[in-house]
């Protein structure tokens, strides 16, 4: 009977540990928990990306892209670095965080109509290669754009009010929704390229109403010294604004300047080569998350301590699911997403080097962002990014996948290089060993036991 008490103990024991972890709200516990609701979307987005891409074929899956992305990427490009500006004043200047809110929410409903217009102008010259219901439909989607920009907001101040819980549910529902209604359609018989990316789009429209109207609630009244608050998130927006746009830069634009250069089927194998390789982008993307509030409340020298190590730690998890990944594209690809999709296999590998230098550049960008520096960065980021579109648009008409592979390569070691000598001029430190270490392994067995002691 003994062993089994020991047992039952073990076992209660572990449950308790568990539950201490998935209740805790310190930042450790919250970027594990990032990272596993990442998880669980990038598995809902490669469901999703397998259905569409098998039912769709390269050319419905490059006319669907073309159609949803614009109102993404252009909501982003429009959103001023305000969302950033908000979390960094919200952290120094907790009591003003309602008034800084709603201007935000101001703020960002000014430039979510102005990324409108600019769109629904744009878009008939940029997709000449598509058809016009295409570019049609695209137009309408930028009505869209608003909204997208108030949740960046919204998701801002979730962080900065350290309500992760709240903040990745909404990032879990959207996916999840968008692959229950893609499985509706399957159902029915009513798949194609504009219903399809209906279902992409729409799910998220009820849920970013839902967080805008719940924090209303939570910072009522009127917003007090509008002029202090507006110059406060303007100047700190400005100065992040070029590494915000970066980071959606690599999440859209090559997508976006390739619908100009390449066919729709050459853009469907490289939507599907760029969602594959982005499935181990969750390391990064989920610990600065966590990092740049973190971060905004310590010393240089501790917010630079922080951030090598939150590199150290999610480049190696990032590499070493890029080589896995990498090892088992031959096989993945075409069994996931059809035989049409195996020319997607040589840009993958180029992706998934990307992915990792870029994840790599945006958490080393978090320890400017959190010293109130986000200038520096965002112009030296922007000569990287000034320098890509020409390298696109001179390999890919020659190269075509390939080459748009290399230029999204040679682009991420630029912008890679230029924050690494930031940090030693502009900031005047050191740079530390960029390579795992012991002590990075120590301090993670160390934050991880101390939730089973407790």
């Amino acid at each position: 009977m003994q062993p089994q008490s020991a047992n039952s103990i073990s076992r209660g024991s572990l449950r308790a540990s568990i539950l201490r972890f998935a209740r805790a709200k310190d930042n450790s516990s919250a970027a594990v928990k990032t990272m596993a609701v990442s998880i669980l979307i990038l598995v809902l987005n490669m469901l999703t990306g397998i259905l569409t891409a098998r039912y769709l074929g390269p050319t419905g899956r490059g006319e669907q892209t073309a159609m949803v992305n614009w109102s993404q990427f252009m909501a982003f490009s429009m959103s001023l670095g305000i969302p950033s500006a908000l979390i960094y004043h919200a952290k120094k200047n907790p009591e003003d965080a309602g008034s800084l809110y709603r201007m935000s929410l101001l703020i960002g409903l000014v430039s979510g109509i102005a990324a409108t217009v600019i769109g629904i102008v744009l878009l008939p010259m940029w997709l000449k290669s598509f058809n016009d219901q295409v570019v049609l439909f695209a137009q309408v989607s930028m009505l869209l754009c608003p909204l997208v920009v108030i949740s960046q907001v919204n998701n801002a101040a979730f962080q900065f009010r350290g309500e992760y819980q709240k903040f990745n549910w909404q990032r879990y529902l959207v996916p999840l929704l968008t692959l229950a209604v893609i499985g509706i359609l399957i159902a029915t018989h009513t798949v194609n390229p504009y219903t399809t990316a209906l279902a992409y789009l729409l799910p998220a429209v009820p849920l970013f109403i839902w967080m805008t109207v719940q924090l209303l609630r939570t910072y009522p009244g009127r917003i007090r010294e509008r002029g202090k608050q507006f110059k406060r998130l303007f100047n700190y927006g400005l100065g992040s604004y070029g590494n915000d746009l970066l980071g959606q830069f690599s999440g859209y634009i090559d997508q976006i300047l390739i619908a100009a250069l390449l066919k729709p089927a050459e853009l469907g194998l490289y939507a599907v080569a760029v969602s594959l390789a982005r499935m181990v982008n969750f390391f990064s993307s989920s610990i600065k998350i966590v990092l740049f509030p973190k971060a905004s409340e310590l010393s240089k020298e501790e917010a630079l301590e922080l951030t090598f190590r939150a590199f150290r730690i999610s480049t190696t998890c990032t590499l070493i699911g890029a080589a896995l990944l990498m090892a088992l594209a031959p096989l993945v690809i075409p069994l996931l997403y059809g035989k049409d999709f195996s020319e997607a296999l040589t840009v993958f590998r180029l992706l998934l080097l990307e992915v990792t230098i870029s994840g790599g550049t945006l958490i080393l960008a978090q320890a400017f962002m959190a010293l109130g520096k986000p200038k520096f960065v965002s112009m030296l980021q922007g000569v990287g990014l000034l320098l890509v579109i020409p390298l696109l648009f001179l390999l890919v008409p020659t190269y075509g996948l390939l080459g748009a592979g290399a230029a999204m390569v040679g682009s991420a070691l630029l912008r890679f290089s230029f924050i690494l000598l930031n940090i030693r001029f502009n900031l005047k430190v050191r740079i530390p060993s960029l390579l795992i270490n012991g002590g990075d392994i120590r301090w993670v067995k160390t934050t991880m036991n101390s939730y089973i002691r407790k």
